[in-house]
This record gives C-alpha cells, structure tokens and sequence, in this order.
C-alpha cells in the first residue's frame, strides 16, 4: 500500500491533485513500482475532473480506465473492511487515536 492520507472535510478535485502530487510518486517509489504502476479509480467527479484528467495525462504513467456504469469494483474498499475489523480491538475514543491506529495496522 502506498502513503495512508487522512482527509478533512470534502474532498474536491484541487485537495485530490494535491494528494496525488505530495504521495503518488512518493507511494510508488517506496513500493519498487515508480516506473510500472498503473493507477486504478472510479468515476468519481473528481477523479473525472479535466484538471484532474490534465494532471495525470503529464505525471502519471498509465491511469486505468473504468466503464462509465460499472459495479463496484474498487479493491481499496476490501482494504477498508479489514482496517475497520483490525482497529476495532484498540480502545479508540478521538479521531487521533483512530488516525494513530489505522497508521499502525
């Protein structure tokens, strides 16, 4: 997995490209993967966002594109589940012990 990013408030197109340029390359180059990864996303608006559709045309080697209407296929959401089944054995009682758990596991 690549770098773990705790996000406040909404989440727009501009917080996304700027997520994407602080851990992308970051994420890819920890993991031995900065000159094969493929970027896997849905068609959330802001993934779909032409600023966003530009940043990744000029720094992301290959996006993977998902039909308009396809089923829930985003493997990230299996990580979640096991995150949250992991965490539930901490003693979790602010949104700081819940970051300092999730970073852990």
């Amino acid at each position: 997995m690549g770098n773990l990013v705790f996000i406040e408030n909404y989440m727009h197109q501009y917080k996304y490209i700027n997520i994407l340029k602080e851990n992308l390359k970051i994420s890819a180059q920890k993991l031995g993967i900065q000159n094969t990864f493929k970027l896997y996303q849905d068609n959330d608006p802001k993934h779909t966002a032409l600023s966003v559709l530009l940043w990744l045309l000029h720094n992301c080697p290959k996006v993977i594109k998902t039909p308009p209407y396809s089923l829930d296929l985003n493997p990230i959401e299996n990580v979640w589940h096991e995150l949250e089944k992991i965490t539930r054995k901490h003693d979790i009682s602010s949104k700081e012990q819940r970051k300092t758990a999730l970073t852990e596991e």
